[in-house]
């Protein structure tokens, strides 16, 4: 009889395992028609609707794209990061000379029926030397800011991408909390120069992606490694930063409720490799209290605290944060599997998916196809941060071979539209990243992101037969809403 209930008990938990197992790998992958989209047994990746008044963009960074400009190369913490810290020892230099080209540049986007454009201000070019401003850099973004009204397309400007000037960096950058203050200033100096021709404001760029690059990882500058508390205190002071900018910009705008502010959060979602371990489960809420979690719950309660294993726990506070964002910026690309390894460090390893459906399909970077994640990413900002519009500011394939990218387009815009008209997110416009081929940062020019080609040697750029979806997709929203106000 103790044998019978106990193999009663041993099938029954197998049986709710695997339920459990089927549960979660059904809320976290849908079922898509392996990769052929004209079946639509499952999936319609054609029944997509978006509002009338949506934003078509796409998004760059003033350093991977404009180059030097007419003036020598100026020296950023980028530049002295190259060649040693870049795949293959490359260098930036001009880039794809957008600096020159931005006319060019700008009917691009116009071609492609874009109505706006993220990209940011050069701080390294604009103040190469600390309380000097370039005046002929601020009258290139003058002209940059004209073109675009001229051609139709509303400007969003971020104020820092990963870009600074040397000297700021010499300084310890962001670690240093005196060099809040200068941000800000160079900021609110910014903001009074443009404020006629641009309505539309990040702050700064994915504050956790440049904590660590720079005080994890390695890739980025300063290069620091496994530099816990360095991290935690950098994200405490970018926080502080983007709050007292807020703040500030509402102060000193002549007609503050026309313009909007936010900053830009990066979400990679951390999943335990098996649901059913708990060192697994552990390892991947760690990382994404540390990357994701945190910053949200600043945002929402004004309490940023911080911790992880081995570093100290960080805390703290500021009651203005929960009013300090109207709108967010979600950057979204893919997530992570995350499974405990004791024998490395730090403990963890990341994994892609593979069930009996096959691999996952990667992108030319170290991560997959998963426009899933979108749809819980912006469901997870709606929940955590009510009432606050969003804007995906940046969301693209790395794809040399243009062999994904029109299946990455219609996947992604499907889940959009479902995050949209099912979830009822209030999501108000896309940015694709990006308009053109450029320096994808530790990466060099090896990652091909551009929906147009550019031609290295030429500067010739091409649009690439898998970006023509996206052209497809915006027609067909104009046509709709003009049919409905005939």
């Amino acid at each position: 009889m103790l044998s019978l209930v106990i193999i009663l008990l041993i099938v029954t938990i197998v049986i709710i395992c695997r339920w459990y197992l089927s549960y979660v790998h059904s809320s976290l992958y849908w079922c898509w028609d392996n990769g052929n989209e004209e079946k639509r047994i499952f999936i319609d990746t054609d029944n997509i609707s978006f509002p009338e008044n949506f934003l078509w963009g796409t998004a760059a960074a003033s350093y991977q794209c404009e180059g030097s400009g007419d003036k020598a190369p100026v020296a950023s913490n980028w530049s002295q990061w190259e060649p040693a810290g870049i795949k293959h020892g490359q260098r930036c230099g001009m880039a794809v000379d957008h600096y020159h080209r931005y006319k060019e540049d700008t009917q691009l986007m116009r071609t492609l029926g874009c109505n706006a454009y993220r990209f940011s201000l050069a701080w390294d070019k604009i103040e190469p030397i600390e309380g000097q401003y370039d005046k002929d850099i601020l009258a290139h973004y003058h002209d940059e800011l004209k073109e675009l009204h001229r051609q139709s397309i509303i400007p969003m400007i971020t104020f820092h991408h990963f870009v600074h000037p040397l000297w700021f960096e010499q300084r310890s950058a962001f670690l240093n909390s005196s060099n809040i203050e200068t941000f800000v200033r160079f900021v609110i100096d910014m903001f009074r120069e443009f404020e006629d021709e641009c309505h539309m404001w990040c702050t700064i760029n994915e504050p956790e992606v440049y904590v660590s690059g720079g005080y994890f990882n390695g890739v980025f500058p300063p290069g620091h490694r496994s530099q816990a508390n360095e991290a935690s205190l950098v994200l405490q002071h970018l926080l502080q930063a983007h709050v007292e900018i807020y703040d500030n910009i509402k102060k000193i705008a002549r007609q503050p409720e026309q313009h909007s502010i936010g900053i830009v959060k990066d979400i990679f979602q951390f999943d335990p490799w098996n649901p059913l371990n708990p060192l697994d489960i552990y390892a991947s809420r760690i990382l994404d209290h540390g990357m994701n979690g945190c910053i949200l719950d600043f945002f929402r309660t004004g309490s940023l605290k911080w911790t992880m294993p081995g570093s100290i726990h960080r805390t703290y506070v500021n009651l203005r944060a929960p009013y300090t964002n109207d709108f967010i910026g979600l950057n979204y690309y893919s997530h992570f599997l995350i499974r405990f390894n004791l024998f490395k460090q730090p403990p963890f390893e990341i994994l892609h998916r593979q069930d009996d459906s096959g691999s996952s399909l990667m992108t030319d970077m170290p991560y997959a196809l998963y426009p899933e994640g979108l749809y819980r990413a912006c469901v997870r900002l709606k929940n955590e941060l009510p009432r606050i519009p969003i804007y995906i500011t940046e969301n693209g394939i790395a794809d040399r071979y243009d062999d994904r990218r029109h299946l990455f387009l219609r996947r992604y815009l499907y889940a959009l539209s479902r995050a949209i008209n099912e979830a009822h997110c209030d999501i108000r416009g896309y940015f694709y990243w990006s308009l053109i081929d450029n320096f994808e940062w530790a990466e060099g020019y090896h990652m091909k992101f551009g929906l147009y080609h550019v031609d290295l040697q030429t500067q010739e750029r091409t649009l690439r037969d898998g970006a023509k979806y996206f052209q497809y997709v915006i027609q067909k929203h104009r046509e709709k809403y003009e049919k409905k106000n005939l």
